[in-house]
């Protein structure tokens, strides 16, 4: 029996290989109706080829929005970078507009004076409370030396107290060791500016002379009696007048034109030769 079926195993085989080529040459042509078993058997496929169908369109959505996710987390990453790149350049061009705008400031406040200037650049400040002082990028190496006033176009900043070759310390005058002599533009009386101890970035005025009258809202200028500072340079305006209790004389208040929270440039006033 098996030897008859080894027997014929072959032609059958080449009986059913005919057979697919025939119906597959009968069903590839273009007819108008088909088979009884071609309709049962998409019959029979239909929902399972519409099932097939829908997860394979599933599973495309779901691959392009992944596609799309992936892309937009990529763009979204470029327009971050490019928006920090854009924020830095604009602090970048604010800082030159204020370094700008100061120089041209600076350049009037020189016009102005009869003295040499030189710019220097605030690079620290001192941490302690009890003494105010700042760190300039200017020294001996420039010509900036012990004595020299420290100015800016809005006013007295103080003097340089030491220096290297190549930075220098400068007092401000609202530490409680400066001291210097003023003049109220009004009425030319002589005054003492005091670095104010009780209130925190002010100054202290006191007159030299009884007969002194000082009111709020008036102008204080230096001297120029001292060989710091050049006359005229402006200080500040008086806020405030507390007469003395026991005595016809007073004390005010002076805050100073110049903020010495934002210093960043300065000008070191040269001897005259």
């Amino acid at each position: 029996m098996r030897d008859q079926l080894h027997r014929w195993r072959i032609p059958i085989a080449i009986v059913l290989v005919f057979t697919l080529i025939g119906i597959i040459h009968y069903t590839s042509k273009i007819r108008s109706e088909i088979s009884f078993i071609e309709s049962a058997w998409r019959d029979i496929l239909s929902p399972f080829q519409s099932g097939f169908t829908r997860v394979q369109r599933g599973f495309g959505h779901k691959i392009d929005f992944l596609r799309n996710i992936r892309t937009l987390d990529e763009k979204n990453k470029e327009l971050e970078s490019l928006v920090q790149e854009l924020k830095s350049e604009i602090l970048l061009l604010r800082n030159y507009e204020r370094e700008n705008e100061w120089l041209r400031e600076a350049l009037d406040f020189k016009s102005e004076l009869p003295h040499e200037f030189l710019v220097a650049e605030v690079i620290g400040r001192s941490p302690s409370n009890w003494e105010k002082t700042i760190t300039l990028n200017r020294g001996k190496a420039h010509g900036v030396t012990s004595g020299m006033a420290v100015v800016t176009n809005a006013g007295v900043v103080g003097t340089v107290i030491n220096s290297s070759q190549f930075t220098s310390t400068v007092l401000l005058m609202i530490d409680a060791q400066s001291a210097t002599g003023g003049l109220i533009q009004g009425t030319g009386d002589l005054v003492l500016i005091e670095g104010d101890q009780s209130n925190e970035g002010c100054l202290l005025v006191t007159p030299t002379s009884r007969d002194t009258v000082v009111e709020i809202g008036d102008i204080i200028v230096t001297s120029g009696l001292s060989r710091i500072y050049p006359k005229n340079l402006p200080i500040g305006k008086i806020t405030h007048v507390e007469p003395k209790q026991f005595d016809l004389s007073f004390e005010a208040i002076l805050e100073p034109f110049v903020d010495f929270t934002k210093l960043e440039y300065v000008l070191v006033v040269l001897p005259r030769n």
